[in-house]
């Protein structure tokens, strides 16, 4: 997810999208560990930056309601 969309999504649905995100990364991380081989390698790494995205835009929001 491009940082352009998650500042264009409202709050309360980057939370839902952080809950459900931190959902596949154990998902995927249990397949991996299952040995299962996972068809994108990469995807827990996205998921996390993508998590981290969206908590980003989340706390800058806080520190602006907090300004005012």
């Amino acid at each position: 997810m491009k940082i352009k969309q998650v500042r264009e999504t409202p709050t309360e649905e980057l939370l839902s999208q952080v809950k459900a995100a931190k959902g596949k990364i154990l998902g995927a991380k249990i397949k991996k560990t299952a040995a299962d081989v996972a068809k994108n390698p990469l995807e827990v790494r996205t998921l996390r930056r993508d998590v981290a995205r969206m908590l980003t835009v989340v706390r800058e929001r806080e520190l602006q309601q907090e300004k005012k």
